[in-house]
């Protein structure tokens, strides 16, 4: 296969080609400086917090086909569907549907697999979001490791608020068997990060979405947690890039205070994103959600979850939010890849790296063609 388009690579964007043998990328050859109104070869999205999309909600075991089916209509060629505070009993039934999909192979066309995304049960009541209360609880070694037998070697992130009790023997654990740890809904004391971060914390969770605000005392603005996060170079920072979630100023503040560098682009999506409309449930709750708006509450208009896709969030960050296109692939792709330990072969346009592209429409937006493992598995008609 070989592929002709304006390629948007980490370091530059240009008109060429790329030549793909077998599941690789085997060669790119410059043809000329980027070409306006011609399409754009991006590596292939890669979403690592998300509920669901389209029709389907990630957290049904039996909607997991239909997530890597409806995914690559948005350019996504790799996911971590992720799992919100729940029973035991039914966090374990989906890990091992996940394990099952990962282990029986997945060279069928469809999105692929990367692991687990656990956000939760071990959250901060007061900073729960859209999380159910009664499902929050205390870390226990019995839980995770009843959760590491469901899935052995598969879960890739878990969220956790690191000021509960148990949490740093947790944090430790967690990294002692490769899991990225990802700071989230959490009260910790701003003091404290570094030392959870020495831990093992490696990511933060939807940043700015249930955190404490800054603080005044004696007159004097206090330093907050989020201020923390964004001195410590450590840690990647995840960030819902819908506008709503977090407002355009502050996307710019962590734009200019951590780079692109250390963004990882989410969606934090529901079943319904990339709909016009519809009514869901989530934990048994009715939601509302629209397009170009959030996912809300039936019942009081709380917020929990978003309509974004990743194509769309491909299209703010260029046209709305000031980032070069080079700086949204790294974003929406590279980091991403990164956090999942894939960054040796996913998430970038190089040679030697696998063969999973999106190609958009000059609008940065209308998903044209989606390429995983070297072959065309989805072509918009219209």
């Amino acid at each position: 296969m070989i592929l002709e388009g304006n390629i948007i690579t980490n370091e530059k964007s240009f008109y060429g080609t790329i030549e793909c043998h077998g599941n690789k990328i085997a060669a790119i050859t410059f043809l000329d400086e980027y070409r306006e109104g011609k399409d754009l070869i991006l590596a292939g999205f890669i979403e690592t917090h998300f509920h669901g999309m389209g029709n389907f909600d990630a957290q049904m075991p039996d909607s997991l086909d239909g997530i890597r089916r409806y995914a690559i209509t948005k350019g996504i060629t790799t996911i971590a569907p992720t799992f919100s505070s729940m029973p035991e009993e039914d966090t374990l039934t989906w890990l091992r549907k996940i394990h099952e999909i990962m282990e029986t192979g997945q060279d069928d066309g469809k999105c692929y697999i990367a692991g687990a995304h656990l956000e939760g049960p071990w959250l901060s009541y007061r900073f729960r979001g859209g999380m159910r209360e009664d499902m929050l609880r205390l870390p226990t070694m019995e839980e995770a490791e009843k959760m590491l037998q469901a899935a052995p070697g598969n879960i890739r992130i878990v969220t956790i608020a690191p000021e509960l009790p148990g949490s740093r023997e947790m944090i430790q654990f967690l990294k002692k068997h490769d899991i990225a740890v990802s700071l989230g809904h959490s009260e910790c004391p701003p003091e404290k990060f570094p030392e959870m971060v020495d831990a093992g914390i490696s990511q933060v969770c939807h940043f700015f979405d249930a955190y404490d605000i800054p603080v005044w005392a004696g007159g004097v603005r206090q330093v907050a947690l989020t201020d923390m996060i964004l001195i410590d170079d450590r840690v990647m920072i995840e960030l819902i890039l819908d506008g709503l979630h977090v407002p355009e100023p502050l996307i710019h503040l962590v734009h200019k205070a951590a780079g692109a560098g250390r963004i990882i682009g989410i969606t934090d999506s529901l079943q319904g994103a990339g709909l016009p409309e519809g009514r869901f449930l989530i934990d048994g709750r009715k939601y509302v959600i629209r397009d170009g708006d959030v996912g809300r509450l039936e019942e009081n208009g709380a917020i929990v979850g978003a309509s974004l896709t990743m194509n769309r969030a491909f299209l703010n960050l260029t046209k709305r939010f000031s980032f070069t296109k080079e700086e949204a692939t790294t974003i929406l792709s590279a980091n991403p890849a990164k956090i999942l330990n894939l960054g040796e072969r996913k998430g970038r346009i190089a040679e030697g790296f696998d063969a999973d592209l999106a190609i958009l429409a000059p609008d940065h937006l209308t998903v044209k063609r989606t390429v995983i493992g070297g072959k065309c598995v989805y072509e918009n008609r219209d």
